[in-house]
């Protein structure tokens, strides 16, 4: 009898640790580990492919490391050696020099290969675009005479010593882990205790991340703190084509200034507030970001209700990342997680209002509910996915979860607030116009041309401007996006942990390992809602994903038609989308199961922003 109450106590910590243990054996026992010493000239890719006998190369079967002329030394994962034939090695992605001086390749069970001597170098064979191939003691010279430089590796493994001791050793140390974690935090097993904690973690690494990091080593930061900048000592939106703004102008011949966004004005005056403390202008323009999501924090300690809905904001680093610098994505996501709990917890202020029946009404809480809505009308663009999103969310519980004796009370309320969140928000859109006439986009459009970079100017020919730009009119197909330039592993990659300009990004192992965790946890919930979820559960779902597929199609056209672009960030409105499902749906779900998913999407969100952004960004 006690053996059976063991088994069932500690059965679920028993099949954790088979997961992690068969995590562990493919993921670190089973693949080979390579260390690269090498020297590009210019910022680079280095791209390491591999095929068994018979088998071609393909983009499925690779793995890339981000080079740049400031570093020599590199390190990452690859696959499991074992039928592998062959190995490409694309050295640089550039036509010019790249110097290599060592390659090791080691995979546990199996003889190191070696590669730092003429001799070693000598059995690399050119395959193309190679004019320069001189091998050296003291390394190897490539001179490339294209962008596609490529050398092959006949591959050839020997055993080494049993690991069988080693093994059993360490998996039995991860099975200790596993039962002394559930152990330790039997008390800390739900949403409402264990995510506080998270967020408070999350907080710390962002706070830290915006008090070390440079200037400018984060995605447009230039553009978005001369806009701050402009707010500290302004009230009212700038006369586009005047002078004193021409350097918050971007390459694009834009400015953040003559946006509607009001995410700048807050940025600003908070910055001007900060200026009492003598902080580095730097420092007090980013306190915003970290500021907000310090607030998303007290909420969830207010009102426990919310803790659900917080989850999905804590399963990307990308996220956390947006609050660190000075940007206007962190009020955005923000503002519509606020948005997401007051449509859809019962005890929010916008519920007890929509469904009160007393007839005395509180003319404060309806003007502050209208000023969180005219916000969702003075965010990023892509934010208007979220606000159709929660159109259909209220149409919906109006369908199905409102008393019908309340459903036209509750309607016209709720469409009282979206008018005056749409008066406040014309107060602001009317600004723009009120400063620079009628006239003001014809404005907009002279300035773009007197300031653009060449390459993005409206009148450079197609054929001089910048690739990435209008590849559907240069002849690209949809197709080639997808597959050829792999947007959608891209905009994955950069939604789940890619920092700076692209320059910070994590190993091929980190990604693996984040896509079938998140793939699991998406699963566990649709399967929930597909066996659980009944016709309204079904029905909610699909115009969930009816707003999450329309951003990601409007991110893709816009991709090929206008600028190619892989920014995770623009895909931030399906997070709060995903707060709203999660709060129905949640009960639904198997519950050890999706915690710890959860964990482990947060845990490895961790080890990415601290192990990748936090050590590979340039800091003060």
């Amino acid at each position: 009898m006690k053996g059976m109450q063991f088994y069932i106590k500690w059965k679920f910590p028993l099949f954790v640790g088979v997961v992690l243990s068969v995590f562990y054996l493919n993921l670190f026992e089973n693949r080979a580990y390579v260390e690269l010493d090498a020297t590009v000239t210019q910022t680079s890719w280095f791209t390491l492919f591999w095929a068994a006998d018979g088998e071609p190369y393909s983009r499925w079967r690779e793995v890339r490391i981000r080079m740049n002329p400031k570093q020599q030394k590199y390190h990452f994962y690859a696959t499991d050696l074992r039928g592998v034939d062959r190995l490409r090695i694309d050295t640089h992605d550039y036509k010019g020099r790249a110097v290599v001086r060592k390659i090791k390749i080691s995979q546990k069970g199996y003889q190191s290969l070696e590669y730092r001597t003429r001799k070693d170098f000598s059995s690399l064979t050119p395959l193309f675009q190679i004019g320069t191939f001189l091998a050296e003691d003291k390394g190897l010279t490539i001179e490339s005479t294209g962008i596609d430089p490529q050398l092959q590796l006949q591959l050839v493994l020997e055993k080494g010593e049993s690991r069988i001791g080693d093994i059993t050793t360490q998996l039995g140390f991860i099975f200790c882990a596993v039962f002394l974690f559930f152990f330790l935090t039997e008390d800390y097993r739900h949403e409402t205790t264990f995510i506080p904690l998270f967020f408070a973690a999350s907080l710390s690494l962002i706070v830290v991340m915006a008090a070390i990091t440079k200037e400018n080593v984060h995605p447009d930061e230039y553009v978005h703190l001369d806009g701050g900048e402009y707010y500290k000592s302004n009230w009212l939106p700038p006369v586009v084509d005047n002078p004193a703004i021409h350097h918050t102008y971007s390459v694009y011949g834009v400015s953040r200034l003559n946006s509607p966004e009001v995410a700048y004005f807050f940025i600003g005056k908070f910055a001007q507030f900060l200026s009492n403390f003598k902080l580095t202008d730097l420092i007090s323009l980013r306190m915003f970001n970290v500021l907000l999501f310090g607030g998303l924090l007290l909420y969830l300690l207010k009102i426990p209700t919310a803790r659900i809905m917080a989850a999905p904001l804590l399963i990307s680093p990308q996220i956390w990342y947006v609050f660190s610098y000075c940007n206007s994505d962190a009020f955005a996501l923000f503002v519509s997680f606020l948005v997401s709990c007051q449509v859809a917890l019962p005890d929010s202020l916008l519920n007890k209002f929509l469904l009160e029946t007393r007839e005395k009404k509180n003319v404060f809480v309806v003007l502050l509910l209208g000023i969180l809505f005219s916000l969702l009308f003075l965010l990023k663009k892509n934010y208007i996915f979220f606000t159709a999103f929660i159109v259909g969310y209220v149409l919906w519980k109006a369908l199905f979860q409102v008393e019908q004796s309340v459903r036209k009370q509750y309607l016209k309320r709720i469409t009282v607030v979206i008018l005056i969140g749409i008066s406040f928000a014309s107060v602001r859109l009317s600004a723009d116009y009120v400063v620079n006439g009628w006239d003001r986009n014809e404005k907009l459009e002279l300035i773009r041309e007197e300031l653009a970079d060449p390459l993005y100017k409206p009148s450079t020919p197609l054929e001089k401007q910048h690739s990435f730009l209008y590849r559907r009119a240069r002849g690209d197909t949809l197709g080639k996006i997808i597959v050829v330039d792999r947007w959608f592993e891209k905009i994955y990659r950069s939604t789940f942990g890619m920092y700076g300009y692209f320059t910070a990004a994590g190993t091929e192992a980190y990604y693996n390992s984040l896509r079938p965790v998140g793939v699991a946890l998406f699963a566990l919930l649709f399967l929930a809602v597909l066996f659980r979820g009944g016709i309204p559960g079904k029905l909610l779902f699909i115009i969930f994903l009816g707003g999450a597929g329309a951003l990601v199609a409007a991110s893709l056209y816009h991709a090929w038609t206008m600028d190619f672009q892989t920014q995770g960030r623009y895909l931030f409105p399906i997070f709060p989308m995903t707060s709203v499902i999660l709060f129905h749906f949640r009960d639904l779900m198997q519950n050890a199961l999706y915690k710890l998913l959860l964990t482990a999407m947060f845990l490895l969100s961790v080890y990415s922003f601290v192990f990748v952004a936090l050590r590979q960004l340039p800091t003060m």
